[in-house]
């Protein structure tokens, strides 16, 4: 018989089964079958043959010798059995027993290691301290809108990236790579969750879902909440930062409804795909809307599910269309000078606490075109003169503006603006000479600029 076996019990009858059980021809093959078997004995409800005789017995394959130390290498039941000796690929018991202590200890060592790893990591970081006046603009507006977005665990008890879902629609954990490659957040293992750090060879590697942050220390001896207060009152000066996060915010806003949209219809686009549709999409955004934009996304899976009704269409063909229709959509509209509509914000897609910072500090949302976004920031930031244009022209041109839109007389004082270079006259004399207009118009006194100097 090549199985031997080890008995656990001495009640006859199970003795008698099990032996029935691993009972062998010369050839290798089971006398009797298991449904005979099972009849022998009334085993407990629930209970498998197999598992039965595993708890009463244990049995050892003669064919299997264990590839440590050639003992021979214990079976759990008949399928592990072999019907010729051969040199296992599996341990024996004792041997198995022995590597597991071993793989054990090695595990409480390197777990020793993480830990000691990650309190330098933390004492590393949490020793630096940030010069929060040297931020950029762009990084402040995102820090402003992850406090509301996390508060309080910003500054005091920690978040990881599962609780910035207030932050914006989309691509949150590229907003928050940004602000940890700019060094304002640091990592708190010991906030995150177990097994969240974890080695790879030599490295420890991390899952980013779970990374537990924090706000960095100020220079000065401020908590976190100071911080956050000084940043708020912050004045702002780098409109093309600031407009470059504006961009970034409405794209994640347009393929945030883009990508709800292809879903609803079944559309799956490639990575490559999408990436291309997010560079076409944010060039707009310079010009149009995000609600513009959301309507040229409807129209288009519109008709890419209409197109994939077809009879030589399927899905993923009538998908992969949608790319090269958005591009060709907005060149039309350049084209010939078509107006967009404008969609309204799905109920379902919440503008985020960035959105909303944009919208107080700046006066922008879904509805403001790229073209106006732009102005309000430079406006804002004091970046609205011309590179050509003396500095000492600023005030007065904002002044100007300013008071045209408060008369609703934008286009009037262009065109004259317009007609007074044409005349030859520098730009500080049409300001001067537009400004007095304008203020005689708001005092009720409505003479009409000389064009003679």
């Amino acid at each position: 018989m090549a199985i031997r076996l080890e008995l656990l019990t001495e009640d006859p009858k199970e003795i008698e089964l099990i032996q029935r059980y691993w009972a062998m021809n010369e050839s290798g093959q089971f006398l009797e079958k298991v449904n005979a078997l099972s009849e022998f004995l009334q085993l407990p409800q629930g209970v498998t043959l197999a598992a039965f005789i595993r708890q009463r017995c244990r049995a050892f394959d003669e064919n299997q010798m264990c590839p440590e130390c050639d003992e021979w290498v214990e079976i759990r039941n008949r399928s592990q059995a072999w019907k010729s000796p051969l040199r296992s690929t599996t341990l024996c018991t004792r041997c198995l027993e022995e590597r597991d202590a071993l793989a054990r200890e090695a595990e409480k060592t390197k777990a020793a290691q993480l830990e000691v790893f990650l309190a330098e990591h933390h004492r590393k970081q949490a020793s630096r301290v940030v010069d929060y006046a040297a931020v950029a603009d762009a990084q402040v507006l995102l820090l402003l809108a992850l406090d509301r977005a996390v508060t309080p665990r910003l500054t005091q008890a920690g978040f990881t990236l599962a609780d910035c879902r207030g932050l914006a629609p989309r691509y949150r954990d590229d907003f928050l790579k940004t602000l940890v490659d700019a060094g304002v957040l640091l990592e708190d293992p010991s906030k995150a969750k177990p097994g969240t750090y974890y080695w790879v060879g030599d490295e420890v590697w991390q899952a980013s879902a779970q990374v537990a942050y924090l706000l960095m220390p100020g220079t000065t001896a401020a908590d976190g909440d100071e911080v956050i207060r000084a940043l708020s009152e912050r004045s702002y000066t780098d409109a093309d930062g600031i407009f470059s996060l504006w961009l970034d915010y409405a794209i994640a806003d347009v393929m945030c409804y883009l990508g709800d949209y292809c879903k609803w219809y079944g559309h799956e686009l490639a990575e490559q795909e999408w990436d291309e549709v997010k560079s076409t999409l944010r060039a707009a955004l310079q010009t149009y809307s995000i609600s513009q934009l959301w309507f040229v996304a409807w129209k288009v899976v519109k008709d890419a599910a209409s197109l994939a009704s077809h009879p030589y269409y399927n899905r993923v063909k009538a998908a992969a269309t949608i790319p090269g229709k958005i591009r060709r959509s907005l060149e039309k509209v350049k084209r010939e000078s078509l107006e967009l509509r404008s969609w309204s914000r799905p109920e379902l897609q919440p503008a985020g606490t960035l959105g909303m910072v944009f919208g107080e500090l700046f006066g922008i949302d879904e509805h403001t075109s790229g073209v106006s976004a732009a102005a309000r920031i430079a406006h804002v930031t004091g970046r609205v003169c011309a590179s050509g244009v003396d500095a000492e022209l600023c005030a007065p041109i904002r002044e100007l503006m300013v008071n045209a839109l408060a008369l609703d007389a934008e286009a009037s004082v262009m065109l004259r603006f317009a007609e007074l270079i044409r005349a030859g006259y520098d730009v500080g004399f049409a300001v001067e000479e537009i400004g007095v207009f304008l203020q005689r118009e708001r005092s009720g006194d409505p003479c009409p600029p000389t064009s003679e100097r």
